[in-house]
């Protein structure tokens, strides 16, 4: 099998891989390694020190399989200008302490946008199942070295499943949203053209979807466009940022954004994944 040795620095793939993002569900994550395809390679991933060691087997060059693991794990991120930026208070000190190596991923625009649906008032645990079980009803079956692996179905197939076909993946009443959004992504949608246009145009564009709210739409716009202005809401951040910066006042999600994109000038989105996960599971312990 062929071995890559990637250096990186300030990396740790499982604050990553365990912080709730699209990889989370897309992947194959067990015991510090994960597994992924890469159009017809199975592509295996560990880390060592200051490493990723990426090995695959299948159809891959190394440029290629490079080129992929650098871009969805963000390896170019410079992360000592992204803390310089992040860390302004002890929670974020605390935060960067606790989840240090933790990056933002970027995931296919139509993958990212179907977790998020599947994510609606639902845990991590079974929001992977829905995705695995997706995979394995629709999505194509990939042999590598005698095994099978299964894609994420793209929004054309889902487009035409049948909708007890959909139901049976214990979606629930997040078939109906699956279905419109890929009804919408293989037609009037182009999620390749919102690659081109500004945070709030895109943000705009995706929220034309039934079912895709502001929190969806922020959320693919940073796991999937990078879009730095991007600050996700969700009860974890609105509980957090509510407590820490807001004397636990409430405020509008809209308030809670303002500040953060002012807050962390270019980096909220990157804050955003630390007040997330830090927040979530600090608010947990008490």
């Amino acid at each position: 099998m062929p071995v890559l040795e990637i250096p990186v620095k300030c990396f740790s793939l499982e604050h990553t891989m365990l912080s709730g993002q699209p990889p989370f569900f897309l992947m194959n994550y067990e015991r510090g390694r994960v597994q992924f395809l890469v159009n017809r390679a199975l592509v295996s991933m560990e880390e060592t020190p200051d490493a990723l060691q990426v090995e695959w087997k299948g159809n891959g060059s190394e440029q290629e399989i490079r080129e992929v693991v650098e871009d969805r794990f963000r390896l170019r991120d410079d992360m000592r200008l992204v803390y310089k930026n992040f860390i302004r208070d002890e929670f974020t000190l605390h935060a960067v302490r606790e989840l240090y190596g933790l990056r933002l991923t970027l995931s296919d625009p139509w993958e990212a946008l179907a977790c998020f649906i599947c994510s609606a008032n639902n845990n991590l645990r079974n929001i992977r199942c829905i995705v695995g079980n997706l995979s394995r009803k629709f999505g194509e079956k990939v042999e590598v070295g005698g095994e099978s692996f299964y894609r994420f179905p793209d929004a054309s197939c889902l487009s035409q499943a049948d909708f007890k076909s959909l139901k049976q993946c214990k979606l629930g009443f997040r078939a109906e949203y699956i279905k419109n959004a890929a009804k919408a992504c293989s037609g009037r949608i182009s999620l390749e053209d919102i690659a081109g246009m500004s945070y709030q145009e895109g943000k705009m564009e995706l929220m034309r979807i039934k079912g895709v709210g502001e929190k969806i739409a922020d959320c693919v716009m940073l796991f999937s466009y990078g879009k730095m202005e991007s600050f996700p809401v969700d009860v974890w951040v609105r509980r957090t940022m509510q407590k820490v910066y807001f004397k636990n006042k409430k405020v509008s999600d809209a308030e809670i954004q303002r500040f953060a994109r002012d807050y962390w000038n270019g980096y909220a989105g990157y804050a955003q994944q630390y007040v997330y996960w830090y927040g979530r599971n600090s608010l947990r312990s008490h």
